[in-house]
């Protein structure tokens, strides 16, 4: 049997790490993979969609990938997809997909990445109001 999946997309949120009882590091992160849009009914180009992967990693890959990576980095991701079930508390029973990554590459370089995050502090501290501004940016004007 086959199991396993490269994936191509940009971290949707800070990596989470954490250890076992054991010392073994594990990060999870998600993963935005944008699928090909479909065609519309009249032939054109249908709107694109994302999906939203989830992804773990072990040891020397996670502490790497925690070190190194934030919200918005390019990477790719080679491993298998895991599935698991467990019973809610109202006794129903949840179901989960991940992708446990052996390999986590980096795809863009340590320049790209500082731009990146300056342009996201940039645009954070555009919308940020300081009590020393005259105007109520929730008043409607006349």
């Amino acid at each position: 049997m086959i199991n396993n999946v490269v994936l191509v997309g940009r971290l949707g949120n800070d990596p989470e790490l954490k250890n076992t009882n054991s010392g073994t590091a594990i990060c999870k992160f998600r993963l935005a993979v944008a699928r090909p849009p479909r065609r519309d009914d009249d032939g054109g180009r249908g709107e694109e969609v994302t999906d939203w992967i989830n992804i773990t990693c072990w040891g020397k890959v996670a502490e790497n990938v925690e070190r190194y990576l934030s919200k918005g980095s390019l990477v790719g991701c080679e491993g298998r997809i895991q599935t698991s079930t467990w019973d809610k508390e109202d006794g129903s029973k949840g179901y989960g997909v991940e992708v446990n990554a052996a390999r986590v590459q980096f795809l863009e370089s340590k320049k790209d990445r500082e731009e990146r995050r300056d342009d996201d502090a940039e645009d954070q501290s555009d919308d940020t109001v300081s009590d020393d501004d005259d105007e109520d940016p929730f008043e409607v004007g006349d």
